[in-house]
């Protein structure tokens, strides 16, 4: 992880993210009573990989339990598991399924770990956006450096936005596990979330990783703002000086979890509610499934959650380039589902890779 000394500009990132949260609170009373058309399994694009068993297993089992229309489980032709496509091969795929891809669906659910990555892209942008270089740090090979990237026209945007007539984007999601039975627990989970109402913990930890707990100033805002409110305490804790204090242990009804390190430990002994979302910001959380390197988002996934996210390629510690709980958590508890909050919270996703069961909808309809 690079050092970004730009990502650490906390005037401006705590007056930026708290006009979002107002702007947040005030666009939802606003569309009360005028709410758009909620998700649902009409609105999903499952792929799997042709003659891949594993793959297909997780689709048809996400069909099954989800009601997924059995026009909209479709094959595509990748050979093997590479990590990145060419933007060629991807085009090549893109287009194949172009008449799979009308209004009606808003959401892609790709049921494989690999590929993971379309050249300097996430899979998961790729598929969103179309592949688009403005979406990268670095739009040549020889660029080096820590640099922005394109805003998403989802961040912090209204619901209805999804539903406009020819919406430029689709919202993507990868599930998969290092097992089927691992790729089933996350859709149960997410079916389990549905309409649940928890009353839950969120906890948005400053670790004692300097670099990688830049959104700290984000987190503490927001914990200063939310409170204990909406069935969703909270809890800001601040570990700068102390490897201890820096990861959950034993902890109960955990539904949010962000935090910033090279491995997240103690994860396995945590219980996380149906429909929670964790991640780590880190350099290469989203790159691959393996045991590797740094901690890879799956491993949350494995740990319980439904939900999570992390960087294919280099991103430095640029906090829009991870999720914010300013807008994902308030987004949420609104009855958003999980694909819609969690695409929401990320300012620039281009390099990010979201992971997860996209319907699960914690808040949705009161019982």
């Amino acid at each position: 992880m690079v050092e970004d000394t730009q990502a650490s500009n906390v005037p401006f990132i705590v007056l930026a993210c708290f006009t979002l949260l107002l702007s947040l609170f005030t666009t939802n009373h606003a569309l009360a009573d005028n709410k758009p058309a909620q998700l649902s399994a009409e609105n999903v694009l499952v792929l799997y990989k042709f003659n891949d068993d594993h793959s297909k297993q997780i689709a048809d089992y996400y069909a099954q339990q989800r009601k997924v229309p059995k026009s909209q489980v479709v094959a595509v032709n990748i050979k093997g598991s590479p990590s990145s496509l060419s933007k060629k091969q991807f085009k090549g795929i893109y287009s194949q399924l172009k008449p799979k891809l009308t209004d009606n669906i808003k959401v892609i659910l790709m049921t494989w770990h690999a590929p993971y990555r379309v050249e300097c892209m996430s899979i998961t942008s790729a598929f969103a956006f179309g592949f688009d270089k403005k979406y990268c740090s670095h739009k040549t090979n020889i660029e080096r450096g820590c640099k922005a990237t394109a805003t998403s026209p989802y961040y912090n945007a209204e619901s209805a936005t999804l539903w406009q007539q020819n919406s430029p984007f689709k919202l993507s999601m990868m599930l998969s596990g290092t097992s089927v039975h691992e790729a089933k627990k996350v859709i149960d989970n997410g079916i389990a979330a549905d309409n649940s109402f928890p009353k839950a913990q969120a906890y948005l930890i400053r670790t004692n990783d300097a670099n990688r707990s830049s959104r700290w100033s984000i987190f503490e805002r927001f914990a200063e703002l939310w409170g204990d409110r909406k069935d969703i305490n909270v809890n800001y804790i601040d570990a700068k000086f102390s490897a201890t204090r820096s990861a959950l242990k034993n902890k109960d009804d955990v539904m949010f979890y962000h935090t910033g390190m090279v491995s997240v430990p103690h994860i396995n002994t945590n219980t996380y509610l149906p429909g929670a979302i964790a991640e780590h910001l880190t350099s290469t959380g989203g790159a691959g499934i393996g045991e590797h390197g740094q901690m890879k988002a799956f491993r949350w996934l494995e740990a319980g959650v439904t939900g999570s996210y992390g960087a294919v390629v280099e991103p430095c510690n640029y906090p829009a380039k991870f999720p914010n709980p300013q807008v994902l958590i308030p987004s949420y508890r609104d009855g958003k589902t999980l694909v819609e909050a969690y695409w929401k919270s990320v300012q620039q996703p281009g390099e990010g890779l979201f992971i997860g069961e996209p319907l699960a909808r914690p808040w949705g309809q009161e019982h």
